[in-house]
């Protein structure tokens, strides 16, 4: 019976039915019925001039909506405020996209810039052999570009493990890259 009291008051769409309709029609046991799917939000009951009128959720909805200005204002209002969030929800995510590719920017250059200033330190420093000890380089991008001892072997280190194809390397030295256990302490461009 609550389906078919859910179909009747469906098939009435805006306007809704009587609740005494309901009652004729399928008997004073509706009555609890009614209450029950009123508890649930699957009908909504509203009196009418007199008269008792059932309509279902979505119904009732447009029924407020072609009748009721103030509800029809409120609508609006919120339909309005979910466009703005919607548009601010994509401002949002393009910003971040934007931040993060100028922060992956931001992040590859200084290595760009180091890959630079280390092969020029390394051609201008080389011997007639191509070998350049460590220490030599690091003092002269250490005192060029402002770089910690630490921050110049992080990086050379990331650049030699990067393009090892491009440096070679040599054990030796007082200071240098750790490969392997030993310390390498000549690099050379191939």
């Amino acid at each position: 019976m609550i389906e078919e009291i859910l179909h009747r008051a469906e098939s009435t769409g805006i306007t809704g039915i009587k609740k005494a309709d309901l009652k004729k029609e399928f008997g004073k046991e509706c009555d609890d019925i009614l209450e029950n799917l009123k508890k649930e939000e699957k009908i909504f009951i509203e009196k009418k001039g007199v008269a008792y009128f059932v309509w279902t959720r979505e119904n009732y909805i447009l029924h407020l909506t072609e009748n009721d200005p103030k509800f029809k204002l409120m609508l609006n209002m919120l339909v309005g405020v979910s466009h703005s969030v919607a548009r601010l929800k994509d401002h949002t995510q393009n910003l971040r996209e934007e931040m993060e590719r100028i922060s992956l920017q931001e992040s590859a250059a200084p290595y760009t810039d180091f890959e630079n200033v280390f092969d020029k330190c390394l051609r201008e420093a080389g011997t007639s052999i191509g070998w350049t000890p460590f220490s030599k380089v690091r003092e002269k991008i250490c005192l060029t570009q402002d770089l910690s001892k630490e921050k110049f072997y992080s990086l050379a280190s990331d650049l030699v493990e990067k393009h090892h194809d491009k440096y070679e390397l040599s054990t030796g030295g007082q200071e240098g890259i750790i490969v392997r256990g030993m310390m390498h302490g000549f690099v050379r461009c191939v």
